[in-house]
């Protein structure tokens, strides 16, 4: 009996140290691994707390860590730390008026583990480039920080294509047309935008050489002349016509050539998306009733369901360009619209956005963690966000305010160096 209750007793004690060390605030050593450097952590840490690093930017010149600071705030894996007790400290320095050098240091006290040079056409390029430098060196993946964006805006009241890097500073209209203009889409090269216009009274599809502002006819067929898309390796063009009544998809060897059909179909496409090898294309096709993607065979033009399984209206879809299992896309639900992703090995799909605004027209970003979209309130206004799809918790950030305007339809292009 006697041990028994002995028995009891211990439980008991060893219940109340276990309740006192939870209760107390967990104590750890900064990241660095310094003595002194102590900080509090929450009891329960978030999936996307631990996905960050802890970043300063040492004696960077303030010009300098204000493009830096703008920039790591849209990664979402590194918080900013002044304490220099963080992970890292990425310090840049301005070479010349094109080249910035960066220097990445870690531990306590602090040692060098990268020097390296970046050059752009400008300092504001170059210095992009070297943070998407130093986002390769410490998570092991690409940047995006120097691509680029196209994307839709009325910000002078008729719908142009605005052009820009990702941080909005620079960004201009390269279109003044004052007619609808819409479906803007990079060339494979980065060197002009396609798309679609009324300047002619019919839609018909365009190519802007941006160096020159040439401006390019691809597609002036009779009926609706839709958009087009290019392939990322070949340079083979996708096109949306109706020249033979209702919108199909038909393929050129290039922006100049005739296209030839490949769906011969009553239903309707749209939204060619070529796979990061480009020997795949996904269109969206209302061929079942309703719009669902589809794996579209370019030989024979067959249409191949993608069992997204998450709606009855499934649109837009962009393939990760480092994955090409996961899809993201544009689904109905609650009577709205919201960004979803499909993964084809796990062969489902998730919801990576929710709330009363509309979430449409998704464009993954080079890194293959990030996709940006367009927001859409209640009222009707839109804007650009983008989103951490890898942070579980991670909630989309607004890339520029109103006086851009409504802003939609992005498109993005990230250069090869």
């Amino acid at each position: 009996m006697k041990s028994v209750f002995f028995g009891i007793l211990c439980w008991a004690v060893g219940l109340i140290i276990a309740v006192v060390i939870v209760a107390s605030p967990v104590e750890a050593q900064s990241p660095s691994g310094g003595r002194g450097g102590v900080f509090e952590l929450p009891p329960i840490e978030t999936a996307l707390a631990r996905k960050q690093f802890f970043v300063d930017f040492g004696n960077t010149p303030p010009e300098l860590a204000k493009i830096a600071r703008a920039a790591f705030r849209l990664h979402g894996g590194y918080k900013m730390d002044s304490s220099a007790q963080g992970h890292y400290s990425f310090e840049f320095r301005r070479d010349s008026s094109s080249q910035v050098s960066l220097r990445i240091s870690t531990g306590n006290p602090r040692r060098t583990v990268l020097t390296k040079a970046y050059s752009g056409v400008d300092q504001r390029v170059a210095m992009l480039r070297a943070c998407d430098g130093a986002v390769f060196q410490t998570l092991k993946a690409p940047g995006f920080f120097s691509g680029k964006f196209s994307f839709i805006s009325d910000r002078t009241g008729s719908k142009e294509i605005y052009a820009g890097n990702v941080l909005f500073s620079p960004v201009e209209s390269v279109t003044n047309f004052k007619k609808l203009t819409f479906n803007a889409s990079w060339s494979r090269d980065g060197r002009g935008i396609f798309f679609t216009s009324n300047r002619r009274i019919f839609n018909n599809v365009f190519l802007l050489n941006l160096p020159d502002g040439r401006i390019t006819t691809v597609a002036e067929y009779k009926g609706n002349n839709l958009r087009a898309s290019q392939n990322p390796i070949t340079g083979q063009v996708a096109f949306i016509l109706s020249v033979t009544g209702n919108p199909e998809l038909w393929l050129a060897s290039s922006p100049t050539s005739r296209p030839k059909r490949v769906t011969k179909n009553k239903s309707n496409e749209s939204g060619p998306c070529w796979s990061p090898d480009g020997k795949r294309l996904i269109v969206t096709s209302d061929t079942r009733g309703k719009p669902q993607l589809y794996d579209v065979s370019l030989t024979t033009g067959s249409l191949s369901r993608i069992p997204t399984n998450l709606s009855s209206h499934c649109t837009e879809a962009s393939w990760n360009p480092r994955d090409s299992g996961q899809i993201v896309f544009t689904a109905a639900v609650s009577g709205g619209f919201q960004i979803a992703l499909y993964d084809h090995q796990e062969g489902k799909s998730r919801f990576l956005t929710t709330g009363t605004n509309d979430a449409m027209q998704p464009c993954w970003l080079s890194d293959g963690r990030h996709v940006v979209f367009t927001s859409r309130s209640k009222s009707g206004s839109k804007r650009l966000m983008i989103l951490d799809a890898e942070g579980a918790g991670a909630k989309p950030q607004a890339l520029h305010g109103t006086n851009m305007g409504n802003c939609s339809q992005v498109s993005f292009f990230y250069p090869r160096f």
